[in-house]
């Protein structure tokens, strides 16, 4: 199992974060002594916990030990766990334990979990337990998700009285949560032990560890300023009525919560994570249009419908054409009535076979707009509020019950309406439908909220579920420790694409990436490189694989003067290699790909030089699948009946919208007008 996601810059230094993906865990013990003792450290990894199970005997020695890395690469960072654990066993402890070559970063993270938990067994002491500084202003860095967060703190000679986030390279609207709770966490508590801030916890980390690098300068005894205890304020855990409760803050939770009060229902919308927006905060923010008065491109339905059929030809799976064509105009419907009735303004782009509109700007910028709009129509929101269960009466639903820091409780409701996003987190769900996952490494570039919440919650009560969940398919991605996103990951169109055998793998330049995405899904290969030569790499490109290519690790890049001494750096057949490579060139020359049929505008020959293999991953932009619903997004039973007050929105209910190829816009499209459905329905039979 492969899975990884996105990290960003700041991998290279030696802060305790590694690329992450799901799936690496390791359980060791040894025989203990009668008088044993468990303790459970915590330390971070890239884009989550380390967790550490220690048990000491008497005498402080450490007999029994698991680690828990279920964030961590299990072909990078997966492999120090269980090294790690045999070494800390074997050692009694951690004194003298090195960490695995190759693997330095998560084999720190271990050790530092460990050692939280011996620090509480009373094993290690913590720190002198003396805070004083050296009053005044410092100045310190770390790595957040996508490069350096800096800060300026301002301390007295006995208390921090200001931290100031100067530099937060992270992705706007996620990371926000953190620079506005991060620091007044900090101050209020005087200590560096906070929670990060569930969603954005790589920013999180950033800015505790730049706190911590700048209060280093002032002379504290950092360690005591850890072991400083939190308390947070408890949450409220008592029983709720509404009309209308939403679960799940993303796209479609946030329109149906919108358009609920809008017409006059009392409203909840909960979400797990500390603030709104899921995936649409990571998204470029544009919805697939037809048929909008406010849009003066030409969103025509048919135009668009034969986009749709054009794209999906060669699809496995179709989509289900009569309920798009339904769909389709419902997108425009919703787009007159965000602009009509709440003053948004967009833009709109014909796209050459569709129209895509965005209300000012990109998907952080959207979810700002809609967040104030939900705060002005009256709608509740409690965040950091997790949907565990539908409630049902009668076979009914009749509410949620829900969870926070401090306990669980019941939101009583006349409608729900579930909108908790896909799936793309819940590993073992996600292998079962897509079996390439076992082979494949991958970025899985989904919001972390997407843990499948909602499919447990629907199978729970015996929803009728569809296919999937399958991923999504995004645009091929390079290394993470290159921190790009999708607006300025470089293209692959150029180039020769190769697998882990030398051989190319299909057209590099289709219409859209994501097909080229898909292939390499399919193919399954178990690595993908992109061969590049000077001449045709940007310049900020090839600024940074001149720096990361001294690593000389293939799973980033490597670099060579010939193409035989490529092949062995890349671990691939050089014979191979060099009859593909070969092929290739004399395509370019000629102009005709007589394999795959790429356009002749993108074959461009290889000069002489260096040569850079760069590795390229299959990603993801989350899932397609989830609960079967009918037209009104009312979800049905498994013998086809609906469940009467329960409805479903956003991922939570794709697979009739997309076969094998997603593409970019008509998600939010969807979910928008799905959202705009739902709520409409539920209120008309609310009577309100």
């Amino acid at each position: 199992m492969r899975k990884m996601k996105r990290a960003v810059a700041g991998v290279l230094a030696a802060a305790l974060m590694l690329s992450v993906a799901a799936g690496c865990s390791s359980t060791q013990s040894a025989s203990t002594s009668s008088a044993t003792n468990v303790y459970v450290g915590h330390s971070q990894g890239f884009g989550g916990e380390v967790t550490a199970n220690v048990t000491v005997d008497e005498s402080g020695k450490v007999v029994g030990l698991e680690v828990s890395a279920e964030d961590e690469t299990p072909t990078v960072g997966g492999q120090a766990v269980e090294p790690m654990t045999k070494a800390i066993l074997d050692a009694g402890g951690i004194d003298g334990v090195d960490g695995v070559t190759g693997a330095t970063i998560t084999s720190t993270a271990i050790l530092n979990a460990v050692k939280d938990a011996l620090t509480q067994a009373g094993v290690l002491d913590a720190s002198s337990g003396e805070i004083s500084y050296t009053a005044g202003t410092y100045t310190g860095e770390a790595n957040g998700r996508a490069g350096v967060v800096t800060v300026n703190v301002t301390v007295s000679d006995k208390e921090i009285l200001s931290i100031d986030v100067t530099e937060n390279p992270d992705t706007a609207g996620i990371s926000d949560r953190a620079v506005e709770q991060i620091p007044d966490s900090i101050i209020q508590s005087q200590s560096l032990g906070v929670d990060a801030v569930a969603g954005a916890t790589m920013t999180s980390r950033g800015i505790i560890n730049a706190v911590a690098d700048a209060l280093g300068k002032s002379g504290v005894d950092l360690d005591a300023l850890r072991a400083v205890p939190v308390n947070y304020e408890p949450m409220a855990t008592d029983d709720l009525t509404t009309n209308v409760v939403v679960v799940g803050g993303g796209m479609a939770g946030m329109i149906s919560a919108l358009a609920a009060a809008e017409k006059g229902a009392d409203v909840i919308l909960i979400d797990k994570m500390s603030f709104l927006g899921g995936n649409l905060l990571l998204a470029g923010g544009g919805l697939g249009t037809v048929g909008a008065e406010t849009v003066d491109e030409n969103d025509d339905l048919q135009r668009t419908l034969d986009y749709f059929k054009e794209v999906n030809e060669t699809s496995e799976r179709q989509p289900d054409y009569d309920f798009i064509e339904k769909m389709l105009p419902e997108t425009g419907r919703a787009i007159d009535w965000l602009t009509n009735d709440f003053g948004l303004e967009h833009t709109s782009t014909d796209r050459g076979d569709y129209v895509r509109t965005n209300f000012g700007g990109n998907g952080a910028v959207f979810t700002d707009s809609l967040t104030k709009l939900l705060e002005k129509e009256g709608v509740t929101v409690l965040l950091n509020t997790k949907g565990e269960h539908i409630l049902m009466e009668d076979g009914k639903a009749a509410g949620m019950e829900v969870s926070n820091r401090s306990g669980s409780y019941k939101i009583y409701a006349d409608k729900v309406i579930v909108a908790t996003g896909g799936a793309s987190h819940d590993w073992d769900r996600m292998v079962e439908a897509n079996p390439e996952l076992e082979t494949i490494d991958f970025y899985d570039e989904a919001a972390v909220s997407s843990t499948g919440d909602g499919f447990n919650m629907m199978e729970e009560i015996g929803a009728q579920m569809d296919v999937g969940p399958y991923i999504k398919s995004a645009y091929p991605d390079v290394s993470p420790v290159f921190a790009y996103t999708y607006a300025n990951s470089p293209t692959q169109q150029n180039e020769l694409v190769v697998n882990a055998d030398g051989e190319r793998v299909a057209n590099e330049s289709p219409y859209n990436q994501m097909y080229f995405n898909k292939q390499m899904l399919r193919q399954a290969s178990s690595a993908y490189y992109a061969i590049f030569d000077e001449s045709k790499m940007a310049d900020y490109f090839l600024s940074d694989v001149q720096k990361l290519v001294e690593r000389d690790d293939n799973t980033i890049v490597v670099k060579a003067d010939t193409l035989e001494e490529l092949a062995k750096k890349m671990d691939v057949d050089a014979d191979t290699l060099r009859a593909t490579f070969d092929h290739y060139q004399e395509m370019c020359k000629n102009g005709v790909d007589d394999a795959f049929g790429k356009d002749a505008s993108h074959l461009i020959a290889y000069e002489d030089g260096p040569l850079y293999a760069v590795r390229v991953y299959p990603a993801s932009w989350g899932t397609i699948g989830g609960c079967v619903t009918n037209d009104n997004f009312q979800v049905l039973n498994e013998n086809g009946d609906v469940i009467d007050n329960l409805f479903a929105v956003g991922e939570m209910s794709t697979a009739r919208l997309f076969g094998d190829y997603y593409f970019g816009g008509f998600s939010l499209g969807f979910y928008t007008a799905a959202g705009h459905i739902a709520a409409e329905t539920a209120v008309a039979e609310l009577g309100l």
